[in-house]
């Protein structure tokens, strides 16, 4: 079975172990991206108008948050076994997020994804969003192991690493406007590349 397949297939099946979508970290760090963008004129705009990527949407919550702020929203998945019922009224492209993707948008918003991520595609994943970003790219990355793999005899946390990890590696594919470390929690916000 190929990975993607297989990528697929367990969130196919994660997305019904009960509470695994109660938490929703787009829905968490909508007010960071939103700062970020605030104290960043040469790649901020006002929502309005603006377009944004929602990158492994996941239960899409992130994505009516985003609306909600007045983006104009596209949801990412590597499938939509997730989405919640409300969010199904987004444009959906379903996609493993190491593969090229399309079209561009001003910003992509990455959310609780990059450590899900195989570790041979985690860094290929941020080039391919930066290369539909015109603006820039935002992302939470959790440092900690997941709680929900052990229902499936397998983490779902397969790249985790420290803050200072991903700063520097994300530093070597473009410009890292701004960082901070939660503990818990690394936000990052790159230049787009598209």
């Amino acid at each position: 079975m190929n990975v993607v397949n297989r990528e697929r297939m367990l969130y196919e099946e994660v997305w019904g172990i009960p509470g695994y979508g109660d938490f929703s970290p787009g829905e968490q760090y909508l007010p960071a991206f939103l700062d970020m963008l605030a104290i960043q004129p040469v790649v901020a705009a006002p929502p309005r108008d603006c377009t944004v990527l929602d990158a492994g949407c996941g239960s899409g919550k992130g994505a009516l948050a985003l609306q909600q702020a007045g983006f104009t929203v596209t949801c990412l998945d590597i499938t939509d076994e997730g989405l919640l019922p409300e969010a199904e009224r987004f444009p959906f492209i379903e996609s493993p997020l190491w593969e090229p993707l399309a079209p561009t948008h001003d910003y992509v918003y990455c959310t609780d994804v990059l450590e899900h991520i195989p570790p041979q595609f985690t860094m290929l994943v941020v080039q391919r969003l930066r290369e539909v970003a015109t603006r820039g790219v935002f992302l939470s990355i959790s440092l900690l192991p997941d709680q929900f793999g052990v229902f499936l005899g397998q983490p779902l946390h397969q790249t985790v690493q420290p803050y200072s990890w991903w700063l520097e590696n994300l530093s070597t594919l473009g410009e890292v406007i701004e960082s901070r470390d939660l503990g818990i929690t690394g936000l990052y916000f790159l230049r787009g590349a598209a």
